[in-house]
């Protein structure tokens, strides 16, 4: 019985688009003894080595299908009939939503859900509302019709189960791997010109309401105050919230000097291996996650982390990060001071997010994944 992975999706840097990249890398090198088909889209070309293992079968599909209402379109009339023309018997979707008339074809069902956003902060969802509510409608029926469901974190699994009276024995959590440019053992070479790599803190986030940046700014600017620091804000960013960017860019513009906070829009995830390592710590001030893998990225670097207590930012980060309230400018800014001028906390935290890290795996994810959709 063969099965089926739908990878058709967006072309965004997003989180999902990253699981995709990393699935299908390692998936790659598994020992495979069934069939495997993968619909992905043109413009992830690029980045798989389709050719790899005989056993599976990647499917191109136009990239017209990145867009959110062609993709459903394909998704619930035209995916399911191709499925069963394949002889397809399973199939996974790892991007929240599915076709719903699976049960028809009798073809079993496995989702992964990589948000819980909608039903937590549904007006904190960049986009117009009808995007919104197309998106979080499709996400809640393909819960309700999967024959089971992976979430990222026991965090997720309850929220998930609580908001949706779900049964508990069809959810399955599989913890998130870190890619493997941030563990390798090899020089990276890949600098941003111009910038120099000393005195700075980061984020790397998208620009979206429930990140909370402008608080981070508002701690920041205590920060200095105080100490008088002659430290940079270095924000990478995918700018998913227009009106929120405005906002942001008008707070910085009445509260910062030029060049005290430092945009890189869009930047290739190569570049970030050096922006960590040379950074004096990363902070991430999210409401809303159901892993959050940028941090464990940093902790690769030896880079110190400062990270929001809410949501599965705990139960993914453990005890290698120092935690503020997201809603707090002024613990915002005690957290900073305290990473910043206290070695002795700044070599604990690096010591317990090299131990952190190493926990996460991309061989453990594909592998408890396709244990999962065979059981």
């Amino acid at each position: 019985m063969a099965l089926a992975i739908d990878m058709v999706g967006t072309r965004l840097g997003s989180g999902t688009r990253t699981y995709n990249l990393s699935f299908c890398e390692y998936i790659n090198t598994h020992n495979i003894d069934q069939t495997i088909f993968i619909f992905i889209t043109k413009d992830y070309l690029k980045n798989i080595k389709i050719n790899q293992n005989p056993n599976i079968k990647y499917l191109i599909k136009s990239n017209i299908f990145t867009n959110i209402f062609f993709r459903i379109c394909w998704m619930q009339f035209i995916l399911p009939f191709e499925l069963k023309l394949r002889g397809v018997g399973q199939l996974y979707s790892p991007m929240n939503m599915s076709p719903l008339i699976l049960r028809i074809f009798n073809i079993e069902l496995t989702l992964a859900l990589h948000s819980n956003l909608p039903w937590v902060y549904f007006d904190m969802m960049p986009g117009n509302y009808l995007r919104n509510f197309l998106t979080k409608f499709f996400m809640q029926l393909s819960i309700f019709v999967c024959d089971k469901l992976i979430v990222d974190s026991e965090f997720a699994k309850n929220e998930i189960v609580n908001i949706l009276k779900l049964n508990q024995k069809k959810v399955f959590v599989v913890y998130l791997g870190i890619d493997k440019k941030y563990l390798s053992l090899n020089k990276n070479e890949n600098f941003i010109k111009g910038f120099e790599y000393k005195n700075y803190i980061i984020s790397v986030l998208s620009c979206v309401k429930y990140h909370n940046i402008i608080n981070l700014l508002k701690g920041f600017k205590l920060l200095k105050k105080e100490k008088d620091l002659n430290f940079k804000f270095v924000i990478v960013l995918q700018i998913l919230d227009k009106k929120y960017y405005s906002e942001i860019k008008n707070f910085i513009s009445n509260n910062f000097d030029e060049n005290e906070i430092i945009f890189f829009h869009n930047l290739d995830s190569n570049y970030l291996v050096n922006l960590y390592r040379g950074a004096s710590f990363y902070i991430f001030s999210s409401y809303c996650e159901v892993f959050g893998l940028t941090s464990l990225e940093a902790m690769t670097q030896g880079c110190p982390v400062l990270i929001s207590k809410k949501s599965a930012l705990l139960e993914i980060n453990g005890e290698a990060a120092e935690y503020f309230d997201p809603d707090n400018e002024i613990e915002i800014k005690e957290c900073m001071k305290k990473v910043l001028f206290n070695n002795d906390i700044k070599k604990n935290l690096v010591e317990r997010g090299t131990k952190r890290y190493k926990i996460f795996n991309w061989d453990n994810t594909v592998k408890e994944t396709l244990k999962i959709i065979k059981q």
